[in-house]
């Protein structure tokens, strides 16, 4: 059954070299040879191999850099035995040259790049060797030029290094090689160069100044009402208008026909609402410009709708020296309106009054009681005067007139109700003379800024010598301010009279009298016109004789003549239909010497007046 099975077929017969059995079991193959164990080094071990591979690599690299710097050096040694050309004249030491000397200084670093400039080296001597006349009387200089342009970057540049020959029959050579990546040296990596004999690379600048003329260029803009074909015609038909409108002042301001067409086409693009109306609005446009006359000047320009004719605005100009002449009041309206005449100045009894008013009586202007003048005011001489600040009216009352204060409806005659210092004011001009004296206005000559109209407007406050000037405001014919200035005055401020003035402190003045009268002088001579209302008592605050007065009180008179006269706040509301005056805190004296020109402009287009 055994040997059917085959079961032990695989194994050695025990004694197969004198196995006796007929039939066996076993094989009688030789037995097969022991399977060695095979080690698996641990990590370890695998660190110190790699370890000792390393150390060996390294030691390599090492026995070869030294080798290679031992060749060099001794290449070094038999160029410089065997070179017979003698050293330049001139030498440029550059970059690349103080790159090599490195190299040969610190030899720890070698590249391919220093070995190929030793070796052009010796190719450029050979070359000059060759070159060389065989006279000793003609020189051979060799001069090598190296350029040296930094740059950031390591791509691939041609190096060029170029001999001249400075002879009669002068050549030159060159030797281009290239390079890849950086330019290694014995203190550090330098950056690669570009070509040796070329120059650095500057930016490129404009030599021309760049302006924006020609038709301007539309931008198309969402939900526009106008397709931007159109709008570009329509730009290049304004520019050619406007082109040849401001052709005479062009070469001042060269971009001002393409600035006016873009702001032109602006201006019908926001006027209308459809393609239609764009259409129709330039069209209109366009005639206008080509009726206008060329530009006279810089300030003859302006788009249509916004400019204006200077012949046209010159005819139609309101107030004009030949209209206000004939406004100007007479010698004798200025004397019953109480002007300061020419005549105070040469009365010679003016110099026996004294100015002086320091414990002198006066009547209070307020509450028209008698009182003695002080120069410094004790505490209860602030609370002595109890007035009414408000004007009497008349007011009807179960069918009866009754004379009442419009500060406070109290009937006339009761007590006041508001309480201050007794103050007073001085009418008499001969009196005003002897405490300042007044002066006139300078001859013709004398103003720079020449106007026609000048408006004034004083506010006054009490002193101890009455009312003094304490704000004077000043504006020409086109309402243009030409001095607003506070005033100090000449005597101890009793009361700056706020809830007329306005004023209430004097912080920030800077002039007195005499100043504030020398800048009005630049604006102001005896041939200009003063424009005013009630301006005598200007004058007399200013202590000012001046010969041509207009005043809107005598332009618009009282029914009732003299003394009686509207004041300024009825005339504006009834002929301007302007309110004025309604503040609390003072009156302005620039809104009232703007409605004295008001006033004037409207007599003028009417000189019959106006029915109040």
């Amino acid at each position: 059954m055994f040997p059917t099975t085959g079961l032990f077929k695989k194994i050695t017969c025990p004694e197969y070299l004198n196995c006796q059995r007929v039939t066996c079991v076993f094989t009688h193959s030789p037995p097969p040879s022991p399977v060695k164990k095979q080690l698996i080094p641990s990590s370890d071990q695998l660190i110190s191999g790699t370890k000792r591979k390393l150390k060996t690599s390294i030691d390599d690299n090492q026995i070869a850099k030294k080798k290679a710097i031992q060749d060099q050096r001794q290449q070094q040694q038999q160029i410089k035995s065997s070179s017979a050309i003698p050293r330049p004249v001139k030498t440029q030491p550059t970059a690349m040259m103080a790159a090599t000397s490195t190299a040969a200084a610190a030899p720890k670093r070698v590249t391919n790049l220093s070995r190929s400039i030793i070796n052009n080296k010796s190719n450029n001597n050979s070359l000059n060797s060759l070159l060389k006349p065989a006279s000793s009387s003609s020189s051979l200089s060799s001069t090598t030029t190296v350029r040296h342009m930094p740059t950031s970057t390591s791509m691939t540049r041609p190096i060029t290094t170029t001999t001249k020959n400075i002879s009669s029959a002068s050549s030159s050579t060159t030797t281009t090689l290239k390079t890849t990546g950086p330019i290694k040296t014995g203190v550090g990596i330098q950056p690669s160069m570009s070509s040796m004999g070329g120059s650095r690379r500057m930016a490129h600048k404009a030599s021309f100044n760049a302006t924006a003329t020609g038709p301007p260029n539309i931008v198309p803009t969402l939900n526009c009402h106008a397709p931007l074909k159109m709008r570009q015609l329509i730009s290049q038909r304004l520019y050619e208008q406007f082109l040849r409108i401001y052709q005479p002042i062009l070469s001042n301001h060269p971009t001002l026909a393409t600035e006016h067409t873009k702001c032109q086409e602006a201006f019908i693009l926001e006027k209308t609402s459809n393609q239609a109306g764009y259409k129709q609005m330039a069209t209109n446009i366009l005639m206008n410009l080509k009726k206008r006359p060329e530009a006279l000047n810089d300030q003859d320009t302006g788009i249509d709708g916004e400019w204006e004719d200077p012949v046209t605005k010159e005819q139609q100009k309101v107030i004009t020296l030949a209209k206000v002449t004939k406004c100007i009041l007479s010698r004798e309206e200025m004397e019953k309106m109480g002007y300061p005449l020419i005549s105070v100045i040469n009365n010679k009894e003016d110099e026996k009054r004294s100015g002086e008013t320091i414990g002198s009586k006066k009547t209070c202007d307020r509450c028209k009681k008698e009182y003695i003048v002080k120069d410094v005011l004790q505490e209860n001489d602030l609370t002595l005067c109890q007035f009414h600040h408000g004007r009497m009216r008349m007011v009807m009352n179960r069918g009866e007139k009754l004379r009442q204060y419009t500060c406070c409806d109290e009937s006339y005659g009761s007590m006041g109700c508001a309480k201050g210092p007794h103050v007073y004011k001085d009418e008499n001009v001969q009196d005003l003379h002897a405490k300042i004296p007044f002066i006139s206005t300078p001859e013709g000559s004398s103003a720079k800024n020449k106007c026609i109209v000048v408006a004034l407007d004083c506010e006054m406050a009490y002193t101890t010598a009455g009312m003094e000037l304490v704000r004077l405001t000043a504006i020409d014919e086109h309402c243009k301010v030409l001095l607003d200035e506070l005033v100090f005055p000449s005597h101890m401020v009793i009361d700056l009279n706020t809830r007329y003035s306005g004023i209430k402190t004097l912080a920030g003045a800077r002039h007195n009298l005499d100043s504030v009268r020398k800048e009005l002088f630049k604006y102001v001579d005896a041939n200009t016109i003063l424009l005013g209302h009630g301006l005598e008592n200007d004058m007399n605050a200013l202590r000012l004789i001046h010969p041509k007065i207009i005043d809107t009180a005598a332009l618009y008179p009282h029914p009732k003549g003299l003394p009686y006269r509207y004041g300024l706040r009825v005339l504006s509301t009834r002929i301007l239909q302007k309110f004025i005056q309604d503040s609390t805190e003072g009156h302005d004296s620039f809104e009232d010497a703007k409605t004295c020109v008001d006033l004037l402009e409207k007599y003028l287009k009417s000189p019959q007046g106006q029915k109040l």
